[in-house]
């Protein structure tokens, strides 16, 4: 399996991570990056002198990993599903990338799940029935109100820096992977033409679903490394956090 052109030379170091072949090679591959993954994930909590990246570098492996291990249980499944997972796992390398970029979009990224939250509880209110019970909507707006008053405490923002994801892409120079990734996998998770109106035994061939398996892979492996260069300082950033520590004690 060719890597496509706009991979270069920084994906093509990662591609002894990735696996095509055998249903049985794929899933142990998958299996074995999900756990290093994790891995990785668990030494970062670690990391204070990250600021906010302690609790933001942890969730990214943690939610990497977890789309690994639901492409390894479903990998048969239809193709959509694979293309979903794909479009997750290449969608969460980018806002990683991005995130290191800038401590101002890792401190935006964070604020955002909570004004995330209460998109979600405005999107439940604006689906409820007209007759719902007034309590249940109060209750929302107790949620609502709840996540505003924590983000005014601790002086976050309710309206944090939100680009779109290509414009995230762009800023980092992955415009051209995003046009490819997009162009693979946005065909089976909208309602285009190709998904709605072509027979399953058409878009549901290896030729479609192979590439989106490796890329899946290639672009865990992309966050994976991107991890473990920040784990290698975290055995020296623990010890001069002790030292500190220690040091204030004694003053």
């Amino acid at each position: 399996m060719l890597l496509t052109s706009s991979f270069g030379e920084e994906m093509k170091r990662l591609k002894d991570y990735a696996k095509i072949g055998t249903v049985f090679d794929v899933r142990n591959n998958l299996k074995e990056l999900e756990m290093k993954l994790r891995s990785a994930g668990s030494v970062l909590f670690q990391r204070h002198d990250l600021g906010v990246g302690c609790r933001v570098y942890p969730e990214i492996a943690r939610s990497t990993a977890e789309q690994l291990e639901l492409l390894a249980k479903h990998i048969e499944e239809p193709i959509e599903i694979t293309a979903n997972i794909c479009r997750t796992v290449f969608e969460i390398n980018v806002v990683f990338r991005y995130c290191l970029s800038s401590t101002d979009r890792l401190d935006a990224y964070a604020d955002q799940s909570g004004t995330d939250e209460i998109s979600i509880y405005k999107a439940i209110k604006g689906l409820a029935a007209k007759d719902s019970d007034p309590k249940n909507i109060e209750l929302l707006d107790q949620h609502i109100n709840h996540i505003r008053s924590v983000l005014r405490k601790h002086g976050r923002s309710l309206k944090p820096e939100r680009n779109s994801l290509y414009q995230m892409a762009k800023e980092i120079c992955l415009k051209d992977e995003y046009d490819s990734m997009y162009g693979i996998y946005s065909k089976y998770v909208h309602a285009s033409a190709w998904f709605v109106l072509r027979k399953r035994d058409h878009i549901d061939l290896p030729m479609y679903r192979m590439p989106m398996q490796l890329h899946t892979q290639l672009y865990a492996a992309d966050t994976l490394k991107r991890l473990e260069e920040l784990t290698d300082g975290t055995e020296q950033a623990v010890q001069a956090e002790r030292r500190g520590l220690a040091l204030a004690d004694i003053q």
